[in-house]
């Protein structure tokens, strides 16, 4: 067929799509019609070259569905019944297959080389239809048609010339994957001097092409004389130097091992093995043959490229899956071919990232990755991983993984997170992992060096029953340095991250981790140097309290933190008979309580197991800050029994004795008694009383400053005047937000405006005028105070004064004017000399240090004082979030409200507020859904879960009174999140009144009625009631209390 003709039947598919097109504009296209199963004919025309050429459009679609079926609608058509003429199957092999191949189109190389595969199948496979019906299409025909429609021809841009190249190179993987050459050893070496032909078009060709030769050889389909040939033509078409020569000589040697008899050398032999650094490099190499004739063959290759040259699969291959003995062969090739040779000191970037994905390729070997072959994992990596983490590779992976500004810092970044990937995916192989991380060529503080967290990771997400094997790793190393190491302060290094190694092992290990912390903490590991001992022992019980804080707020964990209490030795503790005696006794309890306790399960758990657990967590606690010998822990011992002594006889103020020993441990700064404290608490709610809640609602009320400190600590009270009083509440610290309303106009002022004071925080900007204007007033305030201050100073102020008036008169040999009648006269008026006026000077300076000096402490004590109560009461707040999560059922809870609105009016600490309101709508969350719940019980006669109900009655005088206060302390407020909150609160006390006392509901809604309509003292306000609206819309929105209540009562009706 000429070209002519070829144009002109293009012309005819298109004008006949057109055609089709416009008959059928108005209907949605359906692939399926094109599916039929009728044979092409030679001259198609119409209706038969429309479904002809959407055929071949499906087949190269990216759609995988429609891809299959038109393949096997052509192969139907082609073959189906009697089949299509010679002539028809030679065109469509010609004009529309082989040139297919060629399509840069991304599904057209898959599409078509699947319906090629089967026709060469049927043509030269068990059918053999080449020899019966088609017998002009012989395999020298076709394999002629594949290049000729495959060749690159004419002024062709290079991104058709790769298509072509690509496209005849499918084609021969066609034939091979059609398995018609293993019969004939011809057909072989056709399609293999294609091959290599095809592979000196391009220099990127061969690696294809080479691959193209190493499947057709693994698949088993070539025979033994076959193989033998293939090696001797590619010796022949100098590839023996080559990595695809390696790949191709391993693969035909793993087929056929005797080969190696017959004169071929294996590329991997000890002895063969002088040229494969090279080869692997990739480098310019001399041929044996060209040396001789002088003539030099260069292997040109990308150097810096992401994409692993497939030898690397074949020699991995063959070592991991050969037998034990190829280990020693393994390090052998591992040490010349990778680490000396991609990771020495002349290696180039290039290099070094080519062995970063040798790395890659290892541990992403098939093999690793199977779990259906976990012997050979396991098997395989005991030898191969302390091989593949040689000393260069390591070395030179710590140092990129560190650097961000290194080259290949994200390649090495990558490669850690596929070692951790392995690591957590095998839980058998994480002790072979760290150990070569944190031993052998790696470096044991591994994470600290790199700057990244993989020893960790795979530490925390590793599996309990393999946690003692990994602190048998991590404590080897660590061991050595402590035995035969003499620098303590490397001693001291390793031991910390020791320590932090358990801390980290802790999370997904808790028993075994907590076992050997214990040990560093209390015992006397022979192994420490005695010079280390009392380091390791601090470092090990901080992070022991660390661990148990952890493991306090997982309901399922807490037996760990019971089990290694009981577990410490207390032989190992100094402590006195009586002491002795009572942890004696508190550990017998703790054993009880335990286990009463129980698992801690969801299922298990009950109001006594809570208690049990509660009372369990107080005693492990109390035991183990009397081993760490902290103050107070005998009196918390005692305070616990005298608890159980109370709550056991049912005596009166049990619950408050129990919210005291709570909030004596919340004052403290341990970040493990804050959460011991809370999941007690947690554990006890349902036993608070109003006294008991009193004794934290009274916290919330308390001055943010000194006199607040000494009000909730019952600290002796000096004498502070009102001024000391007044700068102590003016000085802010960091957690702190002071807005003065009185500066600012709130009518201009919305809710989102930020301010900045003198410490850095933001100002308004209509603020600052005013604040300039003030500077004066300001610093003569100051000045007045600081007279009173020394005017009204305490006693012992005082005496500091008189001590200095005293030193400046000795030295000045003058005295007060107030102390003349006191003073004899003096005669010496004589002038004083230049030494005399220097010693003075200098005694002056000294006195006046000394003077300054006192100043910043008491600074100092202020913040401290203000940051005591601030930290008390957001211990507090922690506290009643907690009760309002288990008891909002509870009518007690109601008390919450009020202090906390007021709170939230008082405060200038920010975060309360946020906290106060979080913690009202928490209650009106946790409400709504008790409420349901209890509902839907009801509903089904009580087959769901139980539901439990407040036996508190609803005391319906002082919930609406509560109502009102709410309303009250919302008019007089602006601010939007007290408005916000204030609603909440609201509807909270309103629903709970209007459903537990139905003759109050009339009160109820008069309440809010009143809202609706206000009184004549706010209807004479005028406009200031309006400058307030439209303050409060400024600042997010009117809450409108009215509305919101008639919502929540008219689905109450429809419910009831």
């Amino acid at each position: 067929m000429t070209r002519t003709a070829s144009a002109k039947r293009k012309r005819a598919e298109r004008e006949a799509l057109k055609a089709d097109t416009s008959n059928k504009r108005t209907k949605k296209e359906d692939p399926k019609a094109y599916f039929v199963k009728q044979a092409f004919v030679e001259n198609s025309t119409g209706a038969d070259r429309v479904r002809e050429a959407k055929l071949y459009e499906l087949l190269g679609s990216e759609d995988i569905e429609d891809r299959v079926a038109a393949a096997e609608a052509i192969v139907s058509s082609l073959f189906d019944d009697e089949g299509v003429p010679e002539a028809v199957l030679q065109k469509h092999l010609d004009w529309r297959l082989f040139r297919g191949l060629a399509s840069g189109r991304a599904g057209a190389r898959l599409g078509y080389s699947v319906v090629i595969s089967e026709i060469l199948r049927q043509l030269f496979g068990d059918e053999a239809l080449s020899e019966s019906k088609y017998t002009g299409l012989t395999f020298d025909k076709v394999l002629e048609i594949l290049q000729e429609r495959t060749k690159p021809l004419g002024n062709i841009t290079g991104q058709e010339e790769r298509d072509c190249y690509f496209g005849q190179l499918f084609g021969l993987e066609c034939i091979i994957r059609a398995n018609i050459v293993r019969r004939d050893a011809e057909r072989w070496m056709a399609v293999l001097q294609a091959l290599i032909k095809l592979a000196t078009k391009k220099v990127w060709l061969r690696p294809q092409c080479g691959w193209v030769i190493t499947q057709a050889l693994s698949f088993g389909n070539i025979s033994k004389e076959s193989t033998l040939a293939t090696i001797k033509a590619l010796q022949a078409a100098k590839w023996a130097k080559t990595p695809e020569g390696v790949a191709i000589w391993v693969v035909a040697l793993d087929q056929y091992p005797d080969l190696e008899e017959e004169g071929i050398r294996n590329p991997l032999d000890p002895k063969n093995a002088a040229d494969l650094p090279a080869i692997l490099k990739e480098s310019v190499k001399d041929d044996a043959e060209g040396e001789e004739n002088n003539e030099t063959v260069k292997m040109k290759q990308a150097v810096w490229t992401h994409q692993l040259h497939f030898v690397w699969s074949s020699i991995l291959g063959h070592y991991i899956a050969g037998e034990d003995n190829n280990s020693k062969q393994f390090a052998a090739f591992w040490k010349r071919a990778v680490d000396e040779n991609f990771f020495s000191k002349s290696a180039t970037e290039g290099q070094k990232l080519r062995g970063f994905l040798v790395l890659q390729e290892v541990l992403s070997t098939p093999d690793l990755e199977d779990t259906s072959y976990p012997v050979s994992v396991s098997a395989a990596c005991e030898w191969l991983f302390p091989i593949v983490f040689s000393k260069n590779l390591m070395a030179c992976l710590i140092n990129q993984a560190a650097n961000e500004d290194r080259y290949l810092h994200r390649v090495a970044c990558k490669t850690l997170s596929i070692i951790e990937k392995v690591a957590i995916s095998h839980p058998e192989l994480a002790g072979l992992v760290v150990e070569n991380l944190t031993g052998n060529n790696g470096v044991y503080s591994f994470d600290v060096r790199t700057g990244q967290k993989t020893v960790e990771n795979i530490l925390q997400q590793s599996k309990s029953d393999v946690g003692e094997d990994l602190i048998g790793v991590l404590s080897a190393p660590v061991m050595k340095t402590c035995t035969k190491g003499k620098d303590l302060d490397k001693v001291k290094l390793d031991l910390r991250v020791y320590v932090e190694y358990l801390f980290k092992l802790a999370n997904s290990a808790p028993e075994p981790a907590l076992q050997e912390l214990t040990s560093l903490a209390y015992a006397n590991p022979i192994w420490i140097p005695s010079n280390a001992s009392d380091f390791v022992k601090e470092l090990s019980r901080s992070r022991l309290q660390s661990v148990f804080a952890n493991l306090s707020r997982k309901d399922d964990s807490s037996t760990f933190l019971f089990k290694a209490v009981e577990g410490i030795n207390p032989d190992y503790i100094p402590m006195d008979d009586k002491l002795k005696k009572a942890v004696t006794e508190a550990r017998k309890k703790l054993k009880v309580l335990s286990k009463q306790a129980g698992d801690g399960s969801k299922e298990s758990r009950s109001r006594e197991t809570d208690a049990a657990r509660g009372m369990a967590l107080l005693y492990a606690i109390a035991i183990f800050q009397i081993y760490n010998a902290e103050p107070d822990a005998f009196q918390l011992l005692g305070d616990l029994s005298e608890y159980q002594t109370r709550s056991s006889t049912d005596g009166e103020g049990a619950a408050e004795f129990l919210i005291e020993i709570l909030l004596s441990m919340v004052t403290q700064e341990s970040v493990l008694l804050r959460q011991v404290s809370q999941e007690v608490f947690g554990c006890f709610t349902n036993v608070v009383t109003p006294k008991a809640l009193d004794l934290l609602l009274d916290v919330l009320p308390a001055d943010e400053n000194t006199k607040g400190q000494q009000s909730l600590f019952n600290l002796e009270s000096d004498e502070v005047d009102p001024e000391d009083l007044e700068e102590d509440e003016d000085e802010e610290d960091d957690d702190v937000e002071i807005i003065e309303d009185d500066d600012l106009d709130s009518d201009e002022i919305g809710s989102d405006i930020e301010f900045v004071t003198l410490n850095g925080e933001p100002v308004d900007e209509d603020d600052k005028d005013s604040s300039k204007s003030s500077d004066s007033d300001e610093e003569e305030e100051a000045e007045a105070e600081e007279e009173e201050d020394a005017e009204e100073s305490d006693p012992e102020e005082a005496k500091n004064l008189e001590a200095i008036d005293l030193a400046l008169g000795k030295i000045l040999n003058s005295h007060r004017l107030d102390k003349d009648k006191e003073a004899a006269d003096s005669d010496s008026d004589a002038d004083m000399t230049d030494s005399e006026m220097m010693a003075m000077d200098e005694a002056l300076a000294n006195v006046f240090k000394q003077r300054v000096k006192s100043k910043p402490s008491q600074k100092k004590e202020r913040k401290a004082a203000k940051e005591s109560v601030i930290n008390f009461k957001r211990r507090v707040l922690d506290l009643l979030l907690i009760f309002v999560k288990n008891e909002a059922s509870r009518p007690l809870a109601l008390s919450l409200l009020l202090p906390l609105l007021r709170l939230m009016k008082a405060t200038t600490v920010k975060s309360f507020s946020d906290r106060s309101l979080e913690t009202i709508r928490e209650y009106q969350r946790r409400l709504k859904r008790a409420r349901a719940a209890g509902a839907s019980s009801e509903e089904e006669g009580g087959k769901k879960k139980k539901v439990t109900k407040s036996s508190e009655a609803v005391d319906a005088e002082a919930t609406l009174q509560l109502l009102k206060d709410i309303h009250a302390e919302a008019a007089s407020s602006e601010a939007s999140d007290i408005v916000k909150a204030a609603a909440s609160a609201s509807l909270i006390a309103a629903s709970t009144l209007y459903m537990a006392d139905v003759a109050s509901r009339p009160a109820v809604e008069a309440e809010y009625e009143g809202l609706e309509q206000p009184g004549a003292g706010e209807a004479a306000k005028g406009k200031s009631k309006g400058k307030s609206k439209r303050r409060k819309q400024k600042q997010g929105g009117e809450v409108d209390m009215p509305l919101a209540f008639k919502q929540w009562k008219t689905s109450f009706e429809a419910k009831a």
